[in-house]
């Protein structure tokens, strides 16, 4: 089984509604859609694309942006912070884990949560004993 195709819709925001174009589509195609607010235009997006290419919606995925470039690269912001906060967590609870089971082979699983700033309880799972 191939990869996901994912088609790149720009949504231009005109009035009441958000004016939708899907790139990508073969050249008989022409995806255009609407609606009021972003999460039916999202949908509208999905549909027409199935509707146009005759496939599943959950066959495929969408990337819709605004068409505005300020709104644009504010999203995309939005997501890379998001991407490197979760990189950042994993990073962390590898080195609270390690921290744990280090500090639980002397110390009691309450002063370990006290040292560490978490609870003991936490502390108990990272570490059970063995």
């Amino acid at each position: 089984m191939g990869d996901r195709i994912t088609y790149d819709a720009i949504a231009e925001h005109d009035g009441k509604y958000w004016i939708v174009q899907v790139k990508g589509l073969p050249a008989n195609h022409a995806g255009i859609t609407q609606g009021r607010t972003w999460p039916e235009a999202e949908r509208m997006t999905k549909d027409v694309v199935a509707l146009l290419l005759d496939v599943p919606e959950e066959s495929f995925d969408i990337a819709l942006r605004p068409a505005d470039p300020k709104m644009a690269e504010a999203i995309a912001r939005v997501e890379r912070t998001r991407e490197e906060a979760e990189r950042a967590a994993a990073v962390a609870l590898e080195a609270l884990q390690e921290g744990a089971q280090l500090l639980t082979e002397v110390a009691t699983v309450r002063d370990v949560g006290a040292m560490l700033g978490v609870s003991h309880q936490y502390i108990a799972k990272l570490a059970p004993r063995k």
